[in-house]
């Protein structure tokens, strides 16, 4: 049996962790960048990523390379700066170029999966929300992933919409930088943070290819995260205290927004029939810190 053509576009860590967990037998990634030097660089393995030059916002860039043919389709963008133009471009206008090119395919890819963030609720409170929550977005940031979002549901072949939290990891540490440097959220109110494991974004990235793949039906929208939101304060005093420092070491109070005070259920998430690697962060953390 041919391989799959997996296309990833604005390939980083996320698509490059994916192109190693997905078998290699049956399946060719091809990671797009407008600077794929970048990348191999920074060793981003060249043994399982084909890496291709192309910027998600020139259609002739994106009709070159899915005329050669594409099986799945995934955009993970970043945006260059925290500007609203940047938000645009990374996220808005990819979505309007990919919607057009996927159209003009002959054989459209069996599955488009968009990476968005749960940045899109800007609501603030101790309630639960779920894929079913009105998303209210409260910055410009949230109203550019949520457009987008709507533009990349409407492209004519199947799709998912996956809204990650805050994903930590290998690579990701600047939670533990900030309780290194004893600092912290205000313990009241609390401030509840929504977070996911690198490993777990990833796979269930792999479980929603695979799955479909098998002849699974998946919801058009699911929220990525772990079992557990918890107040920020509480995650950095036990990291405190795993790091193995006094409760002392946690001396200086940094403000953060209330509008970023949310509990994410993964409800749907699990009942896809994904099984966590990391359900909370202290599993997740254990293990960083065991290899750090």
């Amino acid at each position: 049996m041919a391989k799959e053509k997996v296309w990833i576009f604005g390939c980083g860590d996320l698509g490059t962790r994916l192109a190693l967990k997905l078998d290699r037998k049956a399946y060719d990634v091809f990671g797009v960048r407008r600077n794929p030097l970048q990348a191999l660089a920074r060793k981003r393995r060249a043994d399982v990523v084909n890496w291709r030059r192309g910027d998600a916002t020139k259609p002739e860039d994106i009709q070159r390379h899915l005329g050669n043919g594409a099986d799945i389709v995934i955009a993970t963008f970043t945006p260059g700066t925290s500007t609203s133009q940047a938000y645009q471009r990374a996220y808005v206008d990819t979505a309007n170029v990919l919607r057009d090119a996927l159209a003009k395919l002959e054989k459209p890819p069996r599955l488009f999966l968009w990476i968005s963030s749960t940045r899109v609720y800007g609501q603030s409170g101790d309630q639960w929300l779920d894929e079913r929550s009105q998303p209210l977005p409260g910055s410009f940031q949230g109203e550019a992933l949520l457009a987008a979002e709507k533009i990349a549901q409407s492209v004519a072949t199947e799709s998912c919409v996956v809204r990650f939290a805050g994903i930590y990891g290998p690579g990701r540490d600047r939670l533990l930088s900030q309780v290194r440097a004893g600092r912290c959220a205000p313990p009241s109110p609390p401030q509840f943070s929504n977070r996911i494991h690198v490993d777990d974004a990833v796979g269930f990235l792999a479980h929603l290819i695979e799955g479909q793949k098998q002849g699974k039906q998946f919801e058009k929208l699911y929220i990525g995260a772990d079992c557990t939101p918890v107040p920020m304060y509480e995650l950095q005093s036990w990291l405190a205290k795993s790091m193995g420092y006094t409760s002392a070491h946690l001396r200086e109070e940094v403000a953060t927004s209330e509008r970023r005070s949310k509990k994410m259920s993964n409800k749907r998430m699990l009942e896809s029939g994904y099984e966590m690697l990391y359900p909370d962060y202290r599993a997740g953390y254990n293990t960083l810190l065991e290899n750090d």
